[in-house]
């Protein structure tokens, strides 16, 4: 599957396959889902936890980049604003945007008339 996620002032192409789960254990040493779901136990109201979320966040957002662009993780940190943080739209854009790609949720439909 494929996207393009606006972030700021950049569009970021978004691809998954199953390659996407091999290419996350690889780079981070740790596997995608199970990132994800201390995602989903993870309380944003502790300090400790927030980082947690952001940099996983990122992390898969990264993942989900890096078939079109090769750069370290870092420099694809570096090069996003420290606005988007603070953006609600934004950071509700990237959320949907990994549930899509990794079809953690899926798009609710309307219920059809029988």
């Amino acid at each position: 599957m494929e996207k393009t996620l606006k972030l700021g002032d950049k569009d970021y192409r978004l691809h998954s396959s199953l390659y996407t789960i091999i290419d996350y254990r690889n780079v981070f040493s740790t596997e995608l889902f199970s990132d994800i779901k201390k995602l989903e136990k993870s309380s944003v109201k502790k300090e400790e936890d927030l980082s947690t979320v952001i940099d996983t966040i990122f992390r898969i957002i990264y993942i989900l980049h890096r078939p079109f662009y090769k750069q370290s993780y870092n420099d694809f940190l570096m090069s996003l604003d420290f606005t988007l943080l603070s953006n609600q739209g934004e950071l509700e854009n990237l959320t949907n945007a990994i549930g899509e790609m990794l079809g953690t949720f899926q798009k609710s439909t309307p219920p059809t008339n029988k």
